[in-house]
């Protein structure tokens, strides 16, 4: 007799838990997405124990008669296709008809269910993948699934489960993409005794408010394009609020929540540098692209997709972003509810390298006539409210007076954001200013350093430093950016040991980027300087003259505002 054998049906059900039901957040998320596909328009979830003891889903969508509810358990009965061309344009959540007979397979089952207008339902109920009852059943219109003891006759899966508070931090993760996903169904869940999530019908910006925080919901900015069959749509925040990673953003392609690394990168690229290094925005998009360019039959849990010329699509996503942010006044709001007054205006802290150092503002006062010039060349149009200066804190940042109330701005950083985007133009329109020094500056290298170096030499003559190799690891400086002009020998050398530092970058445009950060960074006005009024509202009229002045090349804020709405609640002032 041979060794090959034919599994039985239960086996192979088991086979099938162990790709779908990985654990209860598993069981909840196939479960609901049935709820929605039978067009439910309320969805109670109830979980014991982290879903481990029980698993309720409740939803009063379409339900099934008894020759349905029979066949829903078998492998591979489904009804949302027909044949394998149905595959190209599935819109459902699920499609292989796997999910109840892989539960059913590792728990005990109960299935309560009933049509519409129909006198009596049915209720079925299977341990193991074993029916042991099938009876008539009186029931509201809908569906009851009802998962207890998961993987109970599995023991080598359960052993593999987290604690009661891992387990319920994924299925609480999982309705979030779920409610996020369809924010015209109300979603319930519940644990023991404790409302985790009420969610009742509403739009998406509702929806976002209520499941990923007040201060998102805040800051969203609505997202709305297309670029031939690319449509987008959807809420992301502004740079001011994000994420160190992507556990905020969440993605759907044709209306399924989808795991995208790629795509989750190309709109933090969007953003560019208003957000800080390695955050990600929050809230959810939404993309349309034509069916027949989307696999979605990778993988069964149906949450990867393989989409066509997806670098095509990431390229139109990431342009579409940036135009709506362009047309955004990105300014951040501080709350005066949530913040202490002190916080914003903390106590002095002495600096004595800072106070003691001479400060060289000459380089303003260069940096203001080379750039009046530049302004009269072109028209540039702004969201920036129109400002006038009041005052300097801390040597660090300028109050200043607008229609909407106080503005606090964070000159180093706003400065630094103009120096980056006049260098930016400069360098596209190949007239990056250069500026010979009276004392060229010597550079000497360590081996590593003068490699990476020689590397760069003509991304470094293309920024407007003109540098000479005079020995084996030397080199000396003889020029350098005009926006460097001015600027003391050391900070020069800091700037220079920051580009260097950029040759393990991966890409020559990141190479770019980054030495365009840099020289924008030392060019800039720094904390500490003592600005006069004239120099102040210099600051302020640079920002207004370019496209993006809310966030320094770092991504931090440059300019806040205080409403005189926010200033009455602080002072309690009220009936004016």
């Amino acid at each position: 007799m041979g060794n090959i054998q034919v599994l039985d049906d239960h086996t192979i059900n088991q086979i099938a838990a162990g790709e779908v039901i990985e654990r209860p957040a598993s069981v909840v998320k196939e479960l609901v997405e049935n709820s929605l596909d039978a067009k439910a328009k309320n969805i109670w979830i109830r979980v014991e124990e982290g879903g481990t003891e029980l698993i309720v889903i409740r939803d009063d969508g379409l339900g099934m008669d008894r020759d349905d509810a029979t066949l829903a358990f078998r492998k591979h009965s489904t009804s949302k296709i027909r044949e394998f061309d149905d595959l190209q344009d599935v819109v459902t959540s699920g499609f292989r008809g796997e999910a109840l007979p892989s539960i059913a397979s590792v728990s005990r089952l109960r299935i309560t269910t009933s049509e519409k207008d129909s006198l009596i339902g049915t209720r079925i109920t299977i341990e193991g993948n074993n029916e042991l009852n099938i009876e008539d059943y009186a029931a509201p219109q809908g569906t009851t699934i009802e998962v207890s003891d998961l993987f109970f006759n599995t023991p080598a899966r359960s052993k593999y489960l987290k604690r009661v508070s891992t387990e319920l931090q994924h299925i609480v993760k999982t309705i979030t993409i779920e409610a996020i996903r369809r924010p015209d169904v109300a979603f319930n869940l519940v644990h023991g005794e404790r409302k985790l999530i009420e969610a009742p019908a509403s739009n998406l910006k509702t929806r976002i408010g209520i499941l990923l925080g007040r201060e998102a919901s805040k800051e969203l900015i609505e997202m709305s394009g297309e670029i031939n069959e690319l449509r987008i749509e959807g809420f992301l925040t502004r740079p001011s609020v994000s994420r160190k990673s992507m556990a905020g953003l969440y993605l759907h392609v044709n209306g399924r929540p989808i795991q995208a690394r790629n795509i989750g990168y190309s709109i933090k690229g969007a953003y560019g540098s208003l957000l800080h290094d390695g955050h990600f925005p929050i809230g959810a998009l939404f993309i349309e692209i034509p069916a027949k360019d989307v696999d979605v039959n990778v993988h069964p849990a149906k949450t990867i997709v393989r989409i066509a010329n997806e670098e095509k699509i990431n390229k139109m996503l990431r342009q579409i972003i940036r135009d709506v942010l362009a047309k955004q006044a990105l300014i951040s709001h501080v709350d005066l509810e949530t913040t202490n007054t002190n916080s914003i205006f903390g106590t002095p802290i002495p600096n004595s390298k800072t106070r003691n150092k001479a400060k060289q503002l000459n380089s303003i006062d260069s940096f203001q006539q080379e750039f009046n010039v530049a302004l009269q060349e072109e028209d540039i149009e702004t969201n920036m409210p129109s400002m006038r200066p009041l005052s300097l804190i801390e040597n660090k940042y300028i109050v200043a007076m607008g229609l909407d109330g106080l503005y606090i701005i964070d000159f180093h950083a706003a400065h630094e954001r103009v120096m980056y985007e006049r260098l930016k133009d400069q360098t596209r329109f190949k007239r990056v200013g250069k500026q010979d020094l009276l004392k060229p500056i010597s550079l000497d290298l360590s081996k590593s350093e003068s490699t990476a170096f020689e590397v760069m030499l003509d991304d470094i003559t293309e920024m407007g430093f003109d540098a000479e190799k005079i020995g084996p690891s030397s080199f000396m400086i003889r020029s350098v950016p005009a926006l460097l002009a001015g600027s003391e020998p050391e900070r020069i050398r800091e700037a220079i040991d920051d580009i260097v530092e950029s040759g393990s970058m991966k890409t020559a445009e990141e190479k770019h980027t980054l030495m365009m950060y840099t020289v924008a960074c030392h060019s800039a006005l720094r904390a500490g300087d003592k600005l006069t009024m004239a120099q102040m509202e210099f600051v302020i009229r640079e920002m207004e003259s370019i496209p993006n002045p809310y966030a320094c090349v770092h991504g931090r804020p440059t300019v806040m505002t205080i409403t005189p709405t926010e200033l009455d609640k602080k002072f309690k002032r009220s009936g004016f």
